[in-house]
């Protein structure tokens, strides 16, 4: 057997078999009912899935015979060591600050551009490529970039299936594209990655048996972000909207979420209940599924997120080299989002 499907077979067996042991000992690390703003789950539960998912991509990495590809994933792990460590102490000990979960994400990201010397120096905007044109602004600016994907996907990580279906649809638009584009081994690192979230996907969807954590979703977002960086900065021909296309729904989530906070005078890093997510949860499918568990109210919302952050993500594979086209799909992407938020907002009242 070739050594990509050894891999990719490894990241997915090795990711299902550290989740599956936690689902059945979820002491270490355990979620207890009740003790968060979102939480609507009914047994302790590991937030530890995240391990699983890097120590995966590790065996990935160690199995590929591909140079390239070996190089690829092993930037994503060691630069996302740092993300996923701080959100493994959090997971633990839920003694860490947001302003130190956010340095590290950022620190993610500076490590990845310093180790592949990559960044963007373009995204299709005159004012803002003459700035990139600068080295260090653009390496500041990546930096960022994947620190605000990071911090999206943990964002959205409150319902089963959530974090790692809508990270499966980000990481498997960035392989096609990258494989349109004759990137091969960009290609096959983003389905190693999705290999490995799948593994743990089977045990946290539908009834939520282990967590993501805040390292899995840290480090999980970190990847999806390096790889949106790596997409354009190694094929000209891919504009670097459609990444920014592909990730639209975790990232207009987490700008609404500042926005709406700021509008109400409340600090941008508050937890709340009023993600569009936790809305869906709370009063929407609970219609769709009269009369079934919380639970199954909880994943079914997962699904209907999904479809939102597919749509744009299937945008972005048809029209990967039209700038002009994908900007229009982000505008649409940030209305549609409005206009259905709005929408559960009124039914909820």
């Amino acid at each position: 057997m070739d050594s990509s499907w050894i891999a990719l077979l490894g990241c997915t067996l090795g990711s299902f078999a550290l989740a599956f042991t936690l689902a059945r000992s979820p002491a270490l690390g355990a979620d207890l009912p009740g003790t968060g703003v979102q939480q609507c789950h009914v047994r302790p539960t590991s937030r530890l899935g995240g391990l699983g998912i890097f120590l995966a991509l590790g065996v990935a990495c160690i199995a590929i015979a591909n140079r390239e590809q070996q190089a690829i994933l092993a930037t994503i792990l060691v630069a996302g060591a740092p993300a996923l460590a701080i959100g493994l102490v959090e997971d633990l000990t839920r003694r860490v600050g947001v302003a130190a979960r956010l340095a590290s994400t950022i620190a993610a990201g500076a490590i990845a551009v310093l180790w592949s010397d990559t960044q963007l120096s373009s995204v299709h905007v005159a004012p803002l490529d003459a700035l990139l044109s600068h080295a260090a602004i653009a390496a500041l600016f990546t930096a960022f970039a994947v620190a605000g994907i990071a911090n999206a996907m943990n964002i959205i990580d409150g319902c089963h299936g959530l974090a790692g279906g809508t990270a499966t649809i980000c990481l498997l638009g960035l392989a096609t594209i990258a494989a349109q584009a004759g990137d091969f081994p960009l290609a096959f690192a983003a389905v190693a990655m999705a290999a490995a979230v799948g593994g743990f996907l089977i045990v946290n969807f539908p009834f939520g048996r282990v967590f993501l954590g805040d390292g899995g979703a840290y480090f999980t977002g970190f990847a999806i972000g390096w790889i949106a960086v790596l997409l354009p900065s190694r094929n000209p021909s891919v504009s670097p909207w459609a990444s920014l296309l592909i990730c639209a729904y975790p990232v207009i989530e987490v700008l609404y979420s500042v926005a709406r906070r700021a509008a109400r005078r409340v600090p941008a890093v508050a937890a709340d209940r009023d993600h569009l997510h936790s809305i869906v949860a709370r009063r929407i499918a609970p219609a769709w599924l009269p009369g079934a568990r919380p639970d199954l109210h909880n994943a079914a919302t997962s699904v209907a997120m999904w479809v939102l952050a597919g749509v744009p993500a299937v945008t972005a594979v048809i029209a990967w080299r039209h700038t002009g086209w994908l900007m229009m799909g982000t505008a649409t992407a940030f209305m549609l989002y409005h206009c259905l938020y709005q929408r559960v907002v009124r039914h909820e009242q």
